[in-house]
């Protein structure tokens, strides 16, 4: 092993601003938005592949774990370093689109593009990706959501961000890069993930554990000719969890996502900020940036009140896409039948329009509507037990109500359609301090001042720790699986025993020394180091 330190080899080579360990960019780094770790013993911040692949050969070379981290929007551990010698890679500064292949419909970006930067990058060609991004892409990566996998714009139809990806590069371990799918053959394009076993699926929700992405291919499909909307008040949560269920039977819908009144009144599309959307959609109409012709009338959604919105007890948001608007408007017709036989009923389409017109707004959501922190925990549970599911959820939390009072926690759900299932999001709000992360996940440029003075607690922490777990266990025996595994859910536990024995050797395989995210996915490392 090398005897001089790693920072000053890194230094040496990479340069001095490529390598940070100052005492704030360090405790900057050692934590998500809900998961605290060991702060790194440095913060390496890559321009190229290349640095990339030295800076993991040099470091895991002198025995020292490296953590891959992209946008930061992780809340379960995912870069969060277990070992305080670990080398942080912020892969931001990978952020270039580097192919945008129209013949061949597919797009290759560095790993640390966010999906708002590739969103940008495809205006005017009439192409997109078919799932294109999260909610938090004007943040998140395109990196750090294929590590994650994830589900929201255009999951409805097309999946989850895992069924988009044609191809990633990765760099392993020893510093070794390999691309997979059909860039991975001699002559290849990065046009499909077929020929032979699926090597792609092996890097996709592996939360970095198994290699260090540096650039992924998608899938690209043309943009639709016309988008329909559709917003539904329902007076309780059972009644729209049906009618998400017949939707998802249906097929209906690209983006369906249901909400109750407290996500309604802290939205980034409700209030004043629904204005702002307004406005950015009918600026991305009148300057010609888009073909959606279905957004043509968005320009009177500012005037639609939010009233009725606030006051429904849940609502549920969604758009469809069509080859001309009589087709959108007979799936709309369709949807708002099964919302009327669920007891629903039809509100203005307000924040489904607002975010096409703005589709990545700063993640108001990561606080609540006075600041308080929070945290979502997730499953996506199969249609047939879904309804089980929440039940015993939500009764699980109203057993535990007068603790809940006790640390002024706030229990909130979201739900998704995804194909053959339903994404429960139960979400917690508590008063706790304030980090910079979370301040520059909600760019909230100028926060009350009250907000920096909140005491930190450890202790209201543990306690929806303990409401994030007893979820988790309730959710998995309903058949749930869950994205964003990262240092949090019980992976390793879930899967037989024949699975946990493979899902190691492959670790094994393309980690020897176990120092590419070592604890994510619930993987020790293979040494000490």
């Amino acid at each position: 092993m090398n005897s001089i330190p790693i920072v000053e080899q890194l230094r040496k080579v990479l340069g001095n601003q490529q390598v940070l360990d100052d005492p704030a960019n360090r405790a900057h780094f050692a934590h998500d938005l809900f998961w605290y770790g060991k702060p790194p013993v440095c913060v390496v911040v890559p321009t190229n592949a290349e640095q990339v692949q030295t800076a993991v050969k040099i470091a895991t070379g002198a025995g020292h774990p490296v953590v891959p981290r992209g946008g930061g929007m992780s809340y379960t551990g995912g870069y969060v370093a277990d070992h305080e010698g670990a080398v942080l890679l912020d892969l931001r500064a990978l952020n270039r689109v580097l192919v945008i292949d129209e013949d061949n419909r597919f797009v290759t970006v560095e790993a640390g593009c966010t999906w708002a930067a590739l969103h940008e990058a495809l205006v005017g060609t009439g192409l997109r990706t078919p799932y294109w991004g999260p909610l938090s892409g004007l943040l998140a990566t395109v990196g750090g959501t294929v590590s994650q996998n994830s589900v929201f714009f255009g999951s409805v139809r097309y999946g989850s961000a895992a069924e988009s990806v044609l191809s990633v590069d990765v760099v392993l371990g020893d510093g070794t890069r390999l691309v997979t799918g059909g860039a991975g053959r001699n002559n290849g394009i990065p046009f499909t993930r077929w020929g032979g076993p699926d090597l792609t699926g092996l890097f996709i929700g592996d939360v970095g554990a198994f290699g260090i992405k540096v650039a992924v291919s998608l899938r690209l499909i043309a943009q639709p000719e016309a988008i329909g909307y559709a917003s539904l008040a329902f007076p309780d949560f059972a009644s729209m969890i049906a009618t998400q269920i017949d939707l998802a039977r249906s097929g209906l819908g690209n983006e369906a996502f249901g909400i109750d009144a407290y996500k309604a009144r802290n939205s980034a599309q409700t209030g004043k900020k629904l204005g702002d959307a307004a406005k950015t959609a009918l600026g991305v109409i009148k300057g010609g940036k888009t073909l959606l012709s279905g957004l043509k009338d968005v320009a009177g959604m500012a005037l639609a009140g939010t009233s009725e919105l606030e006051n429904a007890a849940y609502s549920l948001h969604l758009t469809v896409e069509g080859d001309e608007e009589a087709d959108t408007d007979r799936q709309i017709r369709k949807i708002e039948t099964f919302a009327l036989k669920n007891g629903g009923k039809v509100l203005p389409p307000v924040v489904p329009k607002g975010l096409r017109g703005r589709p990545f707004p700063p993640l108001r959501s990561a606080l609540g509507i006075d600041g308080q922190r929070w945290v979502p925990i997730h499953g996506i549970v199969p249609l047939g037990h879904i309804q089980a599911a929440v039940a015993e959820v939500e009764a699980m939390i109203s057993g535990r109500q007068a603790e809940l009072d006790q640390f002024g926690v706030l229990y909130s759900p979201l739900t998704t359609n995804v194909p053959n299932g339903v994404l429960y999001e139960p979400c917690f709000y508590w008063y706790d301090e304030v980090t910079a992360l979370h301040v520059q996940a909600t760019e909230l440029s100028d926060p009350p001042g009250e907000w920096a003075k909140r005491q930190n607690r450890p202790d209201i922490r543990t306690f929806v720790l303990t409401l994030w777990n007893d979820t988790a266990r309730i959710l998995a025996r309903h058949g749930a699986v869950n994205f964003q595994i990262g240092r949090a859910y019980p992976y390793l536990e879930q899967i037989n025993a024949p699975n946990a024995a493979l899902v190691r050797q492959i670790k094994q395989a393309l980690d020897p020394l176990g120092l590419v995210n070592p604890g994510a996915l619930g993987l020790a490392p293979h040494c000490n180091t």
